[in-house]
């Protein structure tokens, strides 16, 4: 899926950060030239792209400023000078000028050689005032890499602008390098951040943790080299536990495992290896409200439980605030964050129900999007959300262990608990 940053006709972005600028910019430009005319220019310093025929690049400059007509499917490069193969900067006024005669102008306004982080100088970044949009590329690729030259830009300016407590890159480092915004300084419009080279798994656990730490919400995720763009949407963690245990015969959830604990704490030992923003405990009377503030859960009682299973789901929909509500049973203890994880990097690509699916067969736990919530609340009975799984479109995630869905629902169940006890 491509989302290009809403960026609309009239739009000038000014891009900056690390990790994929250039690329990005001639990404979008390629993909708003068949919406419209489109401009490319720098406020710093670029290479002269080497292949300009598959992208059909024109070169114009300043004595085109007043004549140039520009023609759709086409990228217009505004180039004032070339030294040393690098393009140089476009002033205020050229770039004033030519705003009239482009649908979309592109600016990449800052530099870092290649690296992740930066020392920022003074004057940086370039962001012209006309800006509507300013995008700031991150990328976490290098976490772990030992913080030296080779690493980080201007390393020495880094050192003194950032507070160092470490020896290697780590997530709190991005995390306040981000939240410093000092790829917006002087910026006017719209601030995005753009996380870039997500492209698997281990990088979008990395990602999705510091998008749940950083202060901006707007967020948009994904790899350039794949053409693929998100919008990062925001999960509810939805605990349900207040079913009745009617065929176990005794509360199940109670029942300690081989690790000592309940048979619900390990569920929420497991969800909490997230960085949710956003988690909910449905429970039956206040049996679980100690529980739920021990592992930093917001405790919501079921008063209509007797009503059916479906009261739980409505319960939790009624108070999430998010873009995405995922209701995970209180008795699946093999779940873990992986899997999760799994389920939630699908919604963000596709932002449809996505399921869980292992052998053509559907599991818990379900992930709904925000845009369901008035289906949600219209549940009644034990049918939970398979009533509108039944009548809507999903999207199957699919998995080859089942061990990791099975939920507890007879004693007899508890025998895979002794042939698991690795994964306890």
């Amino acid at each position: 899926m491509v989302e290009l940053f809403n960026i609309d006709k009239g739009d000038i972005v000014s891009i900056t950060g690390a990790g994929g600028k250039t690329s990005l910019m001639f990404f979008l430009a390629n993909s708003l030239s068949e919406k419209g005319t489109v401009l490319i220019t720098t406020t710093t310093k670029i290479f002269k792209p080497k292949d300009t025929k598959k992208i059909k690049l024109i070169f114009i400059g300043p004595e085109e400023i007043h004549s140039i007509s520009p023609q759709d499917n086409y990228i217009y490069l505004y180039c004032p000078n070339i030294i040393d193969n690098k393009i140089q900067s476009a002033s205020f006024e050229d770039v004033n000028k030519l705003k009239s005669k482009f649908d979309y102008i592109l600016i990449e306004a800052d530099g870092s050689s290649g690296k992740s982080l930066k020392g920022w100088k003074e004057n940086e970044p370039q962001i012209l005032s006309i800006s509507t949009k300013t995008i700031a590329v991150i990328d976490i690729t290098t976490l772990g890499e030992v913080k030296s030259e080779s690493t980080i830009h201007r390393f020495n300016l880094y050192t003194e602008q950032f507070l160092q407590n470490s020896t290697s890159i780590t997530k709190e480092d991005i995390i306040n390098y981000i939240d410093r915004e000092v790829f917006f300084k002087n910026s006017k419009g719209q601030n995005i951040i753009f996380f870039n080279k997500i492209e698997s798994l281990k990088f979008f656990e990395y990602f999705f943790e510091i998008a749940n730490s950083i202060k901006s919400n707007n967020i948009y995720f994904g790899s350039v080299f794949n053409s693929s763009i998100s919008k990062f949407k925001n999960i509810t963690a939805i605990i349900l536990a207040s079913g009745f245990s009617k065929r176990f015969g005794t509360n199940k959830l109670d029942i300690k495992l081989k690790n000592k604990m309940t048979l619900l704490e390990h569920v929420l030992f497991n969800v909490t290896q997230l960085q949710f923003k956003e988690k909910m405990l449905i429970g039956k009377d206040y049996l679980y409200l100690n529980l739920a503030h021990t592992y930093g859960f917001k405790y919501l009682e079921n008063i209509f439980s007797h009503l059916g299973q479906s009261q739980a789901v409505v319960l939790g929909t009624k108070f999430a605030t998010l873009d995405g509500f995922i209701f995970i049973p209180g008795d699946m203890p093999f779940l873990t964050k992986f899997s999760l994880l799994k389920i939630i990097w699908k919604f963000q690509i596709h932002n449809k129900i996505i399921v869980p699916f292992v052998n053509n067969q559907k599991y818990a736990p379900v992930l709904f999007p925000k845009k369901y919530s008035k289906n949600l609340l219209e549940l009644k009975g034990d049918s939970g959300g398979r009533e509108i799984l039944n009548k809507t479109c999903f999207i199957k995630c699919t998995f080859e262990n089942s061990i990791e869905f099975f939920d507890i629902d007879t004693k007899e169940d508890l025998k895979l608990l002794e042939i698991s006890e690795e994964i306890l």
